[in-house]
């Protein structure tokens, strides 16, 4: 008998145990539900801060050029009246605005705590203007110094690139090829007739007018005397420090050339040699035909 007893008194006390532990499990969750039903109350509250109220005063939208208006970017990033400015995912939309509009070179986003935000979008600056290989070159296309091409009807006279006929680019596309070794010509006497770079003196007197990339082993260039010069160099489709200098060496063999004043302006310049010293020839142009 006295051992039955001590049986039931533990059982009592086993029952006792486990409902003062779901007791406590409960309690428990209870006050989970309660600090995460809180929590986001608090979080909610604390969001409320970041919501903007007048776009007009909390939005400020710069540009560095005029073919991207400030609404398209506002609109874009949700930058309007009652957006939360804490939870706009800026760096998805700024990733994907940049590869849809090719005038974008960047932007940078910056927030001021509560509510303002600032958004500074840096537009393509406009280097050549891209032409089909006969015909009017005002086509709205251009190309900055990075070789993207974009459109923009607003540019002042830059120097023309003619693609060839079966070499198109489009806008958001890389000058490639010919078009893209016309540029780099175009960067190095530009930079030389700014005095930006190391460059011969010689070449700051060079003016290009027009590039016509249809040849396969030289670049037919109109010259700012309206001459034109056949220039070719090493490596030529490269955007290599090899062809940098070949590049250079031409154009101040060129320059040097053009120096001398012993031809008409009309001339037409040979510069294709690039592996025997580089000479530089000129010719007549009624005698080279259709060249």
């Amino acid at each position: 008998m006295i051992k039955r007893n001590t049986n039931v008194k533990s059982l009592v006390a086993i029952r006792r145990r486990i409902a003062v532990a779901v007791s406590l499990l409960v309690i428990a969750a209870a006050a989970c539900c309660g600090l995460a039903i809180g929590g986001g109350a608090l979080s909610a509250i604390w969001r409320e801060q970041f919501r903007v109220q007048d776009s007009a005063i909390d939005v400020v939208v710069t540009s560095s050029g005029k073919n991207v208006k400030p609404d398209t970017i506002i609109y874009y990033f949700g930058l309007t009246n009652g957006a939360n400015l804490a939870t706009i995912p800026y760096e998805n939309l700024r990733k994907g605005l940049i590869a849809r509009i090719p005038n974008i070179k960047d932007i940078k986003v910056e927030r001021r705590l509560p509510r303002r935000v600032t958004v500074d979008v840096k537009e393509r600056e406009p280097a050549v203007r891209i032409a089909p290989a006969k015909g009017s070159p005002s086509s709205g296309l251009v190309a900055d110094y990075d070789g993207v091409v974009f459109r923009t009807f607003n540019s002042p006279p830059l120097p023309i690139i003619r693609e060839a006929a079966e070499k198109r680019h489009d806008p958001g596309q890389k000058l490639e090829g010919n078009a893209g070794s016309a540029l780099r010509l175009v960067h190095l006497l530009a930079e030389a007739a700014d005095a930006k770079s190391d460059e011969a003196p010689e070449l700051s007197e060079l003016r290009v007018l027009e590039v016509d990339t249809s040849k396969k082993d030289y670049l037919l260039v109109t010259l700012g005397d309206y001459s034109m010069a056949e220039i070719a160099w090493e490596r030529m489709h490269e955007d290599s420090e090899v062809s940098r200098k070949s590049l250079r060496r031409q154009l101040l063999h060129l320059a040097q050339a053009i120096a001398t004043r012993l031809t008409p302006r009309t001339t037409r310049w040979i510069a294709t040699e690039y592996e025997k010293g580089g000479r530089v020839y000129a010719t007549d142009p009624a005698r080279l035909g259709g060249r």
